[in-house]
């Protein structure tokens, strides 16, 4: 795909996610959560398993992520006011698992949003590569 076709992709996409988040009050979505990857390299096949839980009605949403680009543009739904992240594990294998990757768990977000950017060699090495986590008010 090419440079502006891409442009124009992320435009139209980034487009809707505001028209998401600014309708999420009034609708039944609720925060969302943001991810981009800009890998330079991968070793293997990853699959990252992020899960949400809904603590005011108990529901669960798990979401997998199978990462075979190093540009990837994903989105995460809750549909609720509260949410936390119970699971984020990054699975290269039976044996090489980050546990608690990007460091979501366990953290009540409350009418948060985020934005995560991930970046650098993804390798079952947690220090190649860089997670930046922002949070916002919806």
């Amino acid at each position: 795909m090419s440079i502006i076709k891409r442009f124009f992709v992320l435009v139209l996409l980034w487009m809707g996610l505001i028209s998401l988040i600014t309708s999420a009050n009034a609708g039944p979505l609720g925060q969302t959560i943001q991810i981009n990857t800009r890998f330079h390299s991968i070793i293997g096949n990853p699959v990252w398993l992020l899960i949400l839980r809904d603590p005011d009605t108990g529901i669960v949403y798990p979401y997998l992520y199978d990462i075979k680009n190093n540009d990837n543009f994903w989105l995460a739904f809750s549909f609720g006011q509260n949410y936390v992240v119970t699971v984020s594990n990054l699975k290269f294998g039976p044996f090489a698992i980050i546990n608690n990757f990007c460091h979501l768990e366990n953290r009540l977000l409350t009418r948060k949003s985020m934005i995560i950017s991930l970046t650098g060699n993804l390798t079952p090495a947690p220090v190649t590569s860089t997670c930046h986590v922002i949070t916002y008010n919806n």
